[in-house]
């Protein structure tokens, strides 16, 4: 059994993080209620009160992505809220990139169609930007303020379910800072933060065709002459650069100037809490790629299971640290010598320094990478 109550740290320098398997050996030794158990010890529910609305912050996955998380690790945690007389919703935000998740209605369409609506959550499934952002002041170093997405800003408490996955375009790993950083923000945020990605034309190369201006959602590129030419409507989310035929488009990041952004984005999200957001870490289908990808690839990693801590910080270190302590699967993409033989098995995949942005949160006082790991038995 676990301690009760052990949001708090396990001693000074060490925040603590469960860890569950992912299998399950019977009803009562389900995976589903084993996480709430978690949630329990952590003490999340002890912070609520009867009628607290708790935002649940998910991923539902992109339109043709399949290994986003199970909907049923969501709708059971809506089935907890709600038995303990809290009110439950279940939200994301629309994007800045160019694909079914831009708008309102393609957001809900694509949740819907991949498990999350309010028929199968039972709960509301809530678009967290559909109302102005909520503007929080910080002193960071990429952003003076963060835009939080009204939905969340304006709900007691926060639930963060996170697929965690890498992320071979900006960020290394994708886990529960990404989540918070982006995922709760506001558009504009979000384009802040991408200021990070450079996107370049090569002339030489572009006949003109069209193609990115008709991906283009943002219509942030069109065609002048015999060129195309980005605009101040550029986000910067590079789905142009996938689509040319040409290949006459690419990009470039500040990988450190991305993380910090990811942080500070973050850190506004938890300030609007003060400390009542509990974290879920879901490591099982670990992709290369995260569920914002318009397809679906063979895992990386092996299933290696569930994590819960009210350290965000901490949670994603435990989560980087037990896929870099793994061995990959054969055939996929992390299945090469150089990876293989890596400590750091996320950085020889990509070349990304992703504990750039957990360096920065823990700066930032978002929580510590130092942590004490909790197995929860079958």
């Amino acid at each position: 059994m676990f301690a009760r109550n052990m949001s708090k740290k396990a001693n000074s320098n060490k925040s603590t993080v469960f860890l569950t398997p992912i299998e399950s050996e019977g009803p009562k030794d389900a995976l589903n209620r084993r996480i709430s158990m978690m949630v329990l010890r952590i003490g999340f529910y002890d912070m609520l009160s009867k009628g607290d609305r708790v935002a649940i912050k998910i991923h539902p996955g992109e339109h043709n992505n399949t290994t986003y998380i199970r909907p049923t690790l969501v709708s059971a945690q809506v089935a907890q809220l709600k038995k303990r007389g809290f009110s439950p919703f279940v939200t994301e935000s629309t994007t800045l990139y160019c694909r079914e998740r831009f708008t309102h209605a393609e957001l809900v369409r694509t949740a819907a169609l991949n498990g999350f609506s309010t028929e199968s959550l039972s709960c509301p499934f809530v678009v967290a930007d559909s109302k102005p952002d909520v503007s929080v002041k910080i002193n960071g170093e990429i952003l003076k303020s963060v835009g939080v997405a009204a939905e969340i800003a304006h709900s007691n408490a926060l639930m963060v379910i996170s697929h965690v996955t890498g992320h071979g375009w900006t960020a290394g790993l994708a886990g529960a800072v990404k989540n918070l950083g982006m995922g709760c923000v506001g558009r504009e945020t979000k384009a802040l933060i991408h200021r990070a990605t450079t996107i370049v034309v090569n002339e030489d190369l572009c006949n003109a065709c069209g193609t990115c201006v008709h991906t283009c959602k943002s219509e942030g590129i069109e065609v002048r002459g015999d060129v195309a030419k980005l605009n101040s409507r550029c986000v910067r989310c590079g789905v142009c650069t996938g689509v040319c035929p040409q290949g006459a488009l690419s990009a470039t990041h500040d990988y450190v100037a991305f993380a910090k952004g990811l942080a500070e984005g973050a850190s506004g999200v938890l300030s609007r809490f003060h400390g009542r957001v509990v974290f879920i870490n879901v490591l099982a289908d670990i992709t290369p790629h995260c569920d914002c990808e318009d397809f679906s690839a063979a895992c990386a990693f092996p299933d290696i299971g569930v994590l819960v801590s009210s350290d965000p910080v901490a949670i994603d270190q435990a989560s980087a640290d037990l896929i870099n302590q793994s061995s990959p699967l054969s055939g996929s993409e992390a299945d090469r010598p150089e990876v293989i033989a890596a400590k750091d098995k996320i950085f020889a995949m990509f070349g990304i320094e992703w504990w750039r942005q957990l360096e920065h949160a823990e700066k930032l006082g978002m929580g510590t990478r130092n942590y004490e790991l909790v197995k929860a038995k079958k």
